[in-house]
């Protein structure tokens, strides 16, 4: 019993929403409208449906029953990402609901216990668990269903060997597309430059960018000290960390940054790992003008992130963080591409790429891996735009 005190909990905290998806997110759903129904209520009777009516219409609804596995922590103080995770959710199978197709949501909490083979039988969508370990778990309960991968890289892994979709797109898609964007911006007189601290070995992020930058046939230096290519370059001097050292990479900013102060002509590119670095400015990513590959970003100015928002607020009172746009994603895309033939779902997914609203999705040829990023500019008048 312990698994489901949670999606009591959680109903509760999302009364607003659950109040206006529960129609659709539970058994029974709301009768279909007859557009062509008339007043009945001159008449000394009322047409009674018969019993094989009521069974064609209930037989004619498709109801989607949906497993979220996640680690909320409802015997402590629950997690509040994965409640918003968990409201997204619910928001995105409220959107995807029609008279003629239902949503069933399963809440398990991974914290107090996975759900067993017989819990998950009947699912047809299976999101989480969250953790490596966690889904290696919960692969021999699954017996043969996909299981989605929402947020470890390293469940990456899995996907070759097992029925396993990983949703977030990985470093090196980030580092690829990185790569190719550099490619697709250099201009005559132009310089790149892989900017790697002296002391630090070649890693895995430096040897990939270094073998696609032979491939695209780009000529490249390396240096660890960016101000010794201050006015010696006709162009825009174009670098790209490849350093996996926090504080080497704040230097290496700030130095670039004050170089464009100057009056320099100066661009830096890196993987969404410069944004996580604690001790760096935002001011100096913009002065910097770096260039930025992402697999999540939700852009403020698009509409569909306007109007969610506002939906969003409107329930909460509250504006939504990264966590609710995550799980509103993965939902939206997954409940859409998922048909009622299960074996054509790869295929399915290979074939369809989604935009979310900050995740994007772009699977391979096996349809296990998203590759799709988002291209993120820090302009140097202290604006943020996406690049398509």
């Amino acid at each position: 019993m312990k698994r489901y005190i949670i999606a009591t909990l959680v109903c509760l905290m999302l009364l607003p929403v659950a109040a206006s998806a529960q129609w659709y997110l539970f058994p029974g759903g709301r009768p279909a409208k007859d557009s062509t129904a008339v007043d009945n209520s001159g008449l000394d009777f009322v047409p009674v449906r018969t019993d094989e009516e009521m069974e064609e219409e209930l037989a004619s609804v498709w109801t989607t029953k949906v497993s979220l596995i996640l680690p909320f922590k409802s015997t402590e103080t629950p997690n509040s990402n994965f409640l918003d995770f968990y409201s997204g959710v619910l928001m995105a199978a409220d959107a995807l609901s029609s008279p003629e197709r239902h949503f069933e949501i399963s809440v398990y909490d991974s914290t107090v216990g996975l759900p067993t083979s017989a819990e998950l039988e009947s699912s047809d969508l299976i999101i989480g668990p969250v953790s490596y370990d966690d889904i290696s778990r919960v692969l021999p309960r699954s017996r043969g269903k996909f299981i989605i991968s929402p947020l470890d890289p390293k469940a990456a892994s899995l996907t070759d060997r097992h029925k396993v979709i990983q949703a977030p797109s990985s470093w090196e898609s980030q580092v690829d597309d990185l790569i190719k964007w550099v490619s697709e911006d250099l201009k005559g007189g132009d310089a790149v430059v892989l900017l790697i601290s002296a002391e630090e070995g070649s890693g895995e992020v430096s040897s990939r960018m270094a073998k696609r930058l032979g491939e695209a046939k780009v000529k490249y230096d390396i240096s660890s000290t960016p101000s010794s290519y201050e006015g010696v370059v006709r162009g825009t001097c174009r670098f790209i960390i490849a350093s996996e050292n926090d504080s080497f990479c704040s230097s290496c900013i700030r130095d670039i940054a004050l170089m464009n102060l100057r009056g320099g002509r100066n661009a830096v590119y890196s993987t969404s790992r410069l944004r996580s670095i604690s001790d760096l400015e935002i001011e100096s990513i913009h002065a910097a003008a770096a260039n930025i590959t992402a697999s999540y970003y939700a852009d403020p100015a698009d509409a569909a992130v306007a109007r969610f928002s506002d939906s969003y607020r409107a329930l909460f009172k509250g504006d939504p963080g990264q966590w609710v746009f995550q799980g509103y994603d993965l939902m939206n895309y997954f409940g859409t591409t998922l048909g009622r033939d299960q074996s054509q779902w790869l295929a399915e997914l290979a074939a369809t790429p989604g935009k979310g609203l900050q995740t994007d999705f772009r699977f391979d040829a096996n349809g296990k891996n998203n590759t799709a990023v988002r291209r993120i500019r820090y302009n140097t008048n202290n604006t943020i735009t996406t690049v398509r």
